[in-house]
């Protein structure tokens, strides 16, 4: 008698999950183990776990990922607050979105490459101090609209948890 093609499918499916499941697991099991001992747990699970390269990475890799999340979110931000400092009426919130905007864009060109450079190389103090320093220049930023909410404060919010999260697998890495 000859299988049907639906039992074939079936137990190919099965033999996949078998041998795929310990690694995923694994993979997530670090993933948690690492986010518990930050600052933002949540945030942390959530963003490694939309990034397919937490599946295979290692402690240093998960690292990498997170200042990639840090620096591809302050690009995206300085777009915003390119847009909104041409839309600003206010003079004040003018100068406030040009002094977050340098500040992105040291995030960008001065913290971010020499993270990444210290964790490949096992250099991990300087990825942590790169880090800590791109959370200082958030809370400066949103500091810079006078204590009300400024228009990039979500943005504000996610980069101050990227960074300061990135600083702490960096951390673990000591």
């Amino acid at each position: 008698m000859k299988t049907p093609a639906v039992f074939k499918l079936l137990s190919f499916s099965q033999i996949l999950l078998i041998t795929v499941l310990p690694f995923a697991s694994a993979s997530t099991d670090l993933v948690n183990y690492t986010c518990r001992k930050t600052p933002y747990t949540v945030f942390c699970a959530a963003a490694l776990g939309l990034d397919p390269r937490s599946s295979t990475a290692d402690t240093k890799t998960l690292g990498l990922i997170m200042v990639d999340k840090v620096e591809a979110h302050a690009k995206s931000t300085l777009t915003k607050i390119k847009y909104l400092r041409g839309k600003a009426a206010h003079p004040r919130t003018k100068q406030a979105l040009t002094s977050c905007e340098q500040s992105y864009g040291f995030i960008v060109s001065a913290m971010v490459p020499p993270s990444k450079e210290s964790l490949t190389k096992g250099d991990y103090k300087f990825a942590v101090e790169y880090m800590n320093a791109a959370v200082n220049d958030v809370q400066e930023c949103e500091a810079g609209f006078g204590g009300s909410k400024s228009p990039i404060s979500d943005s504000n919010d996610y980069e101050h948890k990227a960074a300061a999260v990135a600083s702490a697998i960096a951390g673990l890495l000591l």
